[in-house]
């Protein structure tokens, strides 16, 4: 999904080299010499935009699958028929977007197979008339749009005029008659041929029977505009600051159409506004200005008391207002640049996001309106080259749109209010080249711009702004009607929409949290209409949000999934697909924030929120459906039944006809309170049946064992989708009262099942206790997480932390044993193993491999595991190893594993001698010359004692005579004593021949001898 709405128009090298001969390709409004404009042969055709998405991984019990696509339209078709019988395309609490009618099947067909980058199109919404129009350069297609809501619509066709390279669109007004006469039609080519017909019903007869005539225009004049001021009037604006008058009389029963160019100014008004347009003629002379003299808009005033019209032109940065008197006559009323003024009021309301350098800004002014006695001014300048004027999807911005509303006091202009237009361009440009115009609405309170692939929506009075952005590249914004107190009417070219604005949702906007609200409308409508497949739009956020407004946004929008929020959440009796549809909507969410690349702008405590508020969901889904499994079974009693009713009068809300519903649809978020319950329901139920309390362990066991695990499963599948840093900011999955009931569900399990040996209950398969190795991996992983937490930086700066994760640890040493033991003794042995293993416990595992038969290790069923683990874990399990043997001294033999111990931390001392890491025959190496030296002139004994180092650092446990050979080859200047071990081992040895006994005390005590000398 892209993320910027981009604009159409590349920049102009340079503000004041402008050739007045450029022509460009769009809309025919966009004639205009623009930053905003661009010409064919500049503008580079983008790819269809990239429909990305992200593994949700919603449904783990399904594999782990992608978002259903199916199911999210399904969702999206409900809920798009659910007011009021329209197709909703997007809504929020001050917008609502609607489908309103289908195009002409004529202009489909040629819309459909339509280049927009490469062919001119044009067209318009007439609000008085009631008809609509779109032309491209060689044809006008007009149909009365409200037909259209009835049945198919008669449109009626007409050839354009034609302009030399027959590049452009014509300009268009259709002419008002009265109510039972259909209106007419003027054509205006940009090189000035105009084509008049009385009634476009001549259309349906080819058309061809039309008035023709040609404006006054200089060689490199070319029109910018066409606006209609009254049903005999229309105004023309050109590349050469000139303004016409076309005027519509009758003679002879015939329609006729005059023109003349507005009159030049007089010299009453100042010399330094008026010296561009000082000489006047009745033609258009050619232009030798030094500086743009184009007129890029045009609108209509207030009418003068003498029944004439007010125009206003902006020619560059320069307002001109203009009186056109009923008599045919005109003039010029007020001319001033406002760049100063408008830059001024730019930069005072945004501050630092505008560049301190007027030449750096760029200002320029792209269309107005008139409001009463006010103008809204549509500006555009060049974004700050700093990191927060880089588009969403990395590229970088390149046109801001703002709004300045004018006013005139004291015969100046003066800047009221400036308001931020939700759309920026970047140098990437993917919508249809047109120059942005404005439409009023609701008497001026609302504020539509047209731009080629959105419109957006701000407010005169408050900070409101919206957005509704075209999904396909190859679609196009057409035209914008407005009615004062009707509905916008937006034509692309795939259809026709209503957007209905709620006055007074846009005048109650709050502006401390209204960018919040934005960015979780956004998120909002994405999740919603998304998934229509007939949807025209695409969402996304509104390009100038920050960091904590999209936190907040998605933080509340994620509650209210949550919570069921009906304006989200349709209501639906059939509780899993409710709950599922609630999955899918927060799966959407960091979909869209993921396809918007803004997952980097959010926290990570934010990011840990929203992964949150999923998993809850999702273990809430998983524990719905096996509680749905065992209501199949008609229990007698449920455990979950009992904990739910318990947790919802504890919270007051025990109101509820469905108490079970209410909680799955309201209080999910509190899964983790819930399950406190659970250990005090089964006791509860054993007490309040008079039965024993293992009949109902395997309920509760189970309800806490789904919760927790979907919980931890989910969370370790889409640890990159929200890009979550372990450890958990403070998990609600290990509060230490969810510790204390799986621990006291594991120690009345193991109680229960114990008391019941030779019963069913008691079998290693049966439950509860085939739940027992379960229970501990939960337990452990919640301790573990918790321990992870209360040790991480952020929990550092929280006091009492340190001092909490000291107890727990040394609870966890405690505890750890008695578990594994548990599971040994109730026939789970393999699972003590496994358990051990995953947490590195050495001594538990040296334990575990300790509780049968010990002595002779050929005797020991483990001796291969233990073997496998000293290969596998090297010295951290032969430490442990070593040191049980110590502590379970019940064989003089045993006293020969502290010799290893001994050996194995002489070879450490001399290792740390040598800095970064060496390879084992480098260790070998260093630690025969540090400690055996003398066997350097030896290199039998010294290969000997080589082998016998390697054995040990490889964790080999050495046999008596090797072990002999190691005390006594070494140097032992400091270890003597080493000598004596030797001889005390052979002494209590008795599983020893004795001629090889014999040998070795020899041997011995030749090295003894020999150290001496």
């Amino acid at each position: 999904m892209a993320t910027f709405s981009p604009s159409p128009a590349p920049r102009r090298s340079s503000r004041n080299k402008v050739s007045t001969t450029s022509r460009v390709a769009g809309n025919a409004a966009g004639r205009v010499t623009s930053r905003l404009a661009t010409p064919l042969n500049e503008f580079e055709r983008p790819r269809q935009r990239e429909q990305g998405s992200v593994l949700s991984g919603m449904d783990i019990d399904e594999g782990g699958s992608v978002l259903s696509e199916r199911i999210s339209e399904r969702i999206s078709e409900r809920i798009s028929t659910r007011t009021s019988g329209e197709t909703l395309y997007a809504k929020s609490d001050q917008l609502a977007a609607s489908f309103y009618t289908t195009l002409p099947v004529e202009l489909k067909q040629i819309l459909k197979n339509a280049d927009f980058f490469r062919d001119s199109y044009t067209g318009d919404i007439d609000t008085l008339t009631g008809f609509a129009l779109v032309a491209s350069a060689q044809t006008c297609f007009v149909w009365q749009h409200a037909q259209a809501l009835k049945g198919t619509p008669t449109c009626y066709i007409f050839s354009c005029p034609q302009e030399p390279n027959e590049l452009h669109a014509p300009f268009h007004a259709l002419i008002p008659h009265n109510a039972s006469r259909e209106p007419g039609l003027i054509l205006l080519s940009t090189d000035g041929k105009i084509r008049f017909w009385d009634s476009i019903g001549i259309g349906l007869a080819g058309g061809d029977r039309y008035v023709t005539m040609k404006l006054e225009l200089a060689p490199d004049e070319s029109v910018t505009n066409l606006l209609r001021s009254d049903p005999q009037t229309y105004v023309v604006s050109t590349t050469a600051g000139n303004l016409f008058r076309l005027t519509l009389t009758s003679s002879g029963g015939k329609q006729h159409l005059t023109s003349h160019v507005f009159a030049r100014p007089s010299q009453s008004l100042s010399l330094s506004r008026l010296l561009p347009s000082f000489f006047s003629s009745g033609s258009a002379p050619s232009i030798t200005y030094g500086h743009s003299r184009n007129i890029s808009a045009i609108a209509l005033g207030a009418k003068t008391a003498t029944g004439g019209r007010e125009v206003w032109a902006v020619l560059d940065t320069t307002l001109q207002r203009w009186s056109m008197s009923p008599e045919g006559w005109e003039q010029l009323l007020m001319e001033d640049d406002v760049l100063g003024l408008l830059s001024t009021a730019v930069r005072k309301a945004f501050g630092s996001r505008v560049d301190a350098d007027d030449q750096k800004v760029d200002l320029e002014i792209v269309d107005l309106a008139v409001d009463g006695e006010a103008l809204a001014v549509l500006v555009s300048y060049a974004a700050v080259e700093d990191e927060m004027s880089m588009a969403l999807d990395g590229k970088t911005v390149r046109r801001v749109y703002a709004l300045v509303h004018v006013t005139i006091r004291e015969g100046k202009f003066v800047s009221n209010a400036v308001r931020s237009v939700p759309y920026q361009s970047t140098l990437n440009n993917s919508a249809a080249p047109m120059h942005p115009r404005m439409r009023l609405g609701h008497e001026g309170a609302v504020v539509c711009v047209q731009f080629g692939d959105a419109v957006t929506f701000c407010s005169r009075d408050v900070d409101y702004r919206g957005r509704l952005e075209l999904k396909s590249a190859s679609d196009r914004t057409l035209g914008v009607g407005a009615q004062d107190d009707g509905p916008f009417l937006v034509m692309t070219a795939a259809t026709m929409m209503k957007v209905t604005m709620n006055l007074n949702a846009v005048l109650a906007y709050d502006m401390e949290n209204g960018e919040a609200k934005l960015v979780k409308s956004a998120m909002t409508q994405a999740i919603l209409f998304s998934g229509l497949p007939d949807n025209p739009l695409q969402f996304s956020l509104p390009p100038d949000f920050d960091q904590g407004s999209l936190m907040r946004g998605a933080e509340q929008l994620s509650q209210a999934v949550l919570e069921s929020d009906p304006d989200i959440i349709q209501k639906n009796h059939d509780l899993g697909a409710q709950l599922t549809e609630r999955k899918e909507r927060l799966s959407w969410l960091i979909r869209f924030i993921n396809d918007n690349a803004v997952l980097s702008k959010i926290s990570q405590q934010s990011r840990q929120k929203l992964a949150t508020d999923a998993e809850k969901l999702f273990a809430s889904y998983q524990l719905w459906m096996r509680h749905n499994d065992l209501l199949a079974t008609n229990p007698t009693h449920s455990i979950l039944n009992d904990a739910v009713h318990a947790y919802m009068e504890e919270i007051n809300e025990g109101y509820h006809e469905d108490i079970i519903r209410a909680f799955f649809r309201l209080r999910v978020a509190d899964i983790g309170l819930l399950i406190r319950k659970v250990g005090e329901a089964a006791t509860h139920a054993a007490r309040l049946t008079q039965r024993d309390i293992i009949e109902f362990l395997p309920e509760a066991n189970g309800i806490v064992l789904t919760a927790l695990n979907s919980s931890f499963d989910y969370r370790e599948y889409n640890l990159q989708v929200y890009g979550i840093d372990l450890p958990m900011i403070r998990p609600w999955s290990s509060k230490p009262a969810v510790i204390d009931v799986v621990l006291g569900l594991f120690d009345a399990t193991t109680k229960a099942v114990e008391a019941s040996s030779g019963t069913q209950y008691a079998e290693s398969e049966s439950e509860p206790s085939a739940q027992l190795p379960s229970l501990a991996a939960v337990l452990f992983t919640c301790i573990q997480e918790r321990l992870d937490w209360l040790g991480s930086g952020v929990a550092s700066s929280e006091p009492g932390t340190q001092r909490d994760r000291e107890e727990l640890s040394k609870k966890f040493d405690m505890l750890r044993p008695e578990v594994l033991e548990t599971l040994r003794r109730n026939g789970h042995a393999g699972a003590a193993f496994a358990l051990a293993e995953k947490y590195r416990d050495f001594s538990g595992l040296a334990s575990l491999c300790h509780k049968d038969a010990v002595y002779p290790p050929e005797s020991n069923p483990n001796s291969l595991r233990i073997q496998a683990y000293i290969e596998r874990f090297k010295d951290e399990f032969t430490t442990e190893l070593y040191r049980w043997y110590i502590q379970h001294a019940f064989h003089d033999d045993l006293d020969f594993v502290s010799v290893h111990e001994a050996l194995l931390q002489e070879f450490r001392t001399a290792l740390d001698e040598v800095r970064g890491r060496q390879t084992l025959d480098n260790q070998i190496d260093t630690i025969v010359k540090s400690i055996a030296a003398r066997l350097t002139e030896k290199p039998a004994l010294r290969n000997i004692f080589k082998d016998l180092v390697r054995g040990l650092l490889q964790g080999r446990a050495l046999s008596i005579e090797d072990a002999i050979d190691v005390l006594t080859l070494k140097d032992n200047a400091s270890s003597v004593e080493d000598f004596a071990t030797s001889l005390h081992l052979l002494a209590r040895v008795q599983n020893l021949p004795e001629a090889r006994a014999a040998s070795a005390f020899r041997t011995v005590w030749r090295r003894i001898y020999i150290h001496d000398e």
